[in-house]
């Protein structure tokens, strides 16, 4: 069983590119982000055992940047359980989702529905949670065929993967996790499809690059300052779906996406959370 380091650093925003860079330098094997309430971001930064402790931050300190907590932990199969005891699932009218181990399960009979073989892995989904099943039933109900779409924060690469089994032309698809784009890449090969997917930021598209609709089943408080970006990368009449939002975010999350120049066209529930279906002016 490995063991691993995770630091816990507050950083401001206006060095985050820069810190972010000095990680990775340092060895790094993933970020995590999210907004501190203090205006920074927290970052959690995971190293092997043993290095996160060698990783000397002092020289920021003048800057802004706080180390928080450093810890060290042991990797748990959390979902090894759940594996064995998964059964495949339908979601919407036309898709189903087998969650369990492909070398342990003989893919089951899908009828007339669209099969998506996404064995549980880690932290990164299967389609089982509702934010994730009301983004794939707008991204049905919009019957992407022929678009080109970008999936932010990919994590398993479900969405992505749907997206092509349901007619997309083409797929980009990334995650700040590099393991997260590493898994997303097995699942795609799993089903067929080739998404073209990357570890890192909106930045690292190429200059000029556009898209028909963009896929962010991502929590609004680390996706809330790059909704102007990511809304600057759609076409003129561009669509987007926005999920993992929770019903008492619906007035921010409509209200940032608005000030993006996307407004609500239709929208989901499941429980506490609510799913949107934006579009830009045509």
């Amino acid at each position: 069983m490995s063991a691993y380091d995770r630091l816990t650093i507050l950083v401001p925003p206006a060095v985050e590119e820069s810190v972010a860079a000095e990680l990775w330098r340092r060895g790094t094997l993933g970020l995590e982000l999210a907004d501190a309430a203090d205006g920074r971001l927290r970052v959690e930064a995971y190293f092997p055992a043993g290095a996160g402790g060698a990783v000397d931050l002092s020289a920021w300190r003048g800057r802004g940047v706080e180390v928080v907590a450093a810890e060290t932990f042991a990797e748990r199969d959390w979902l090894a359980a759940y594996r064995a005891q998964a059964r495949p699932f339908d979601v919407g009218r036309r898709l189903r989702v087998d969650p369990r181990d492909p070398s342990a399960a003989t893919p089951p009979s899908a009828g007339d529905r669209v099969l998506l073989r996404i064995p549980a892995r880690t932290a990164f989904g299967t389609g089982s949670h509702e934010s994730t099943r009301l983004a794939l039933e707008l991204l049905e109900a919009l019957e992407p065929a022929g678009l080109e779409v970008l999936d932010v924060g990919t994590g398993s690469g479900i969405l992505a993967c749907a997206a092509l089994r349901f007619g997309a032309r083409a797929v980009v698809g990334f995650d700040l996790d590099p393991a997260a784009a590493l898994i997303a890449g097995q699942n795609a090969r799993l089903n067929a499809v080739a998404p073209r997917l990357f570890a890192g930021r909106l930045a690292a598209l190429r200059r000029g690059r556009r898209f028909d609709l963009a896929l962010v089943n991502v929590l609004p408080g680390k996706i809330r300052r790059e909704v102007p970006r990511i809304a600057g990368l759609l076409r003129r009449g561009g669509r987007a779906i926005s999920s993992g939002n929770l019903e008492g975010e619906r007035v921010s999350v409509l209200a940032a996406w608005a000030g993006a120049g996307l407004e609500p066209v239709a929208e989901r529930r499941a429980g506490e959370w609510i799913a949107f279906l934006l579009a830009g002016r045509p």
